[in-house]
């Protein structure tokens, strides 16, 4: 456990699993250099030297800027989950960017039950249909997937048509505001990665860290 000043106190099983060895000092908490506000939500990191949060964002922003600008505001609703995952730190954010294959296979059983927008991919039968959606990726590693015209995401059938229609009207208010192509992108679904740590899911409504 940490001292209210950050400092390394006790570690469990320290004599049996460090042999009494482990320094505390070394391994106590360190002040987070920088901190930044991206509507709403807070980012911190350990580097003094490293370009502002804008910067490290770069093209990611023409992208995402609309869906938190615009959506009239957003609240993450609790209690968060919890997922363990005993893997390479680099696969779920290779998931966000540009691995497309693993929808169909990964989440085929819940894309089948749900009869949501993306159902078609499940199993990965077909091949997807050209121009369905594009991947970027940024200059520090971050990037995001666009299927177009998916604002309903993984919702069931159920609610496709309200979302849809939701969506449209949106899509129409923000074209004059931001150009039509930032505004059906909105009304798309993005799986956005900002690297390494933080995923999110417009549409789907699932944000991750």
């Amino acid at each position: 456990g940490y001292g209210n000043t950050g400092e390394l106190q006790a570690a469990p099983w320290d004599k049996e699993v460090y042999g009494g060895l482990l320094d505390k000092c070394k391994n106590s908490l360190h002040e987070v250099a920088k901190v930044d506000n991206y509507h709403g939500f807070i980012y911190g990191w350990g580097d003094e030297t490293s370009p502002s949060f804008s910067d490290y964002l770069g093209d990611l922003k023409w992208f995402v800027d609309p869906y938190f600008e615009h959506s009239g505001g957003l609240e993450l609703i609790g209690p968060p989950a919890r997922c363990p995952n005993k893997s390479d730190w680099k696969c779920p954010a290779e998931n966000f960017v540009g691995d497309c294959y693993h929808v169909g296979w990964t989440h085929a059983s819940a894309l089948r039950t749900g009869e949501s927008v993306f159902t078609p991919l499940a199993g990965n039968s077909t091949p997807p249909n050209e121009g369905l959606g594009l991947q970027v990726t940024t200059k520090f590693g971050s990037g995001l997937g666009v299927l177009w015209d998916a604002y309903a995401g993984i919702h069931d059938s159920s609610l496709i048509n309200d979302m849809m229609q939701w969506a449209t009207i949106k899509e129409q208010q923000l074209a004059e505001k931001i150009g039509a192509d930032r505004a059906r992108i909105y009304r798309s679904h993005l799986n956005t990665n900002i690297f390494p740590n933080n995923s999110f899911l417009t549409g789907s409504g699932v944000f991750k860290t």
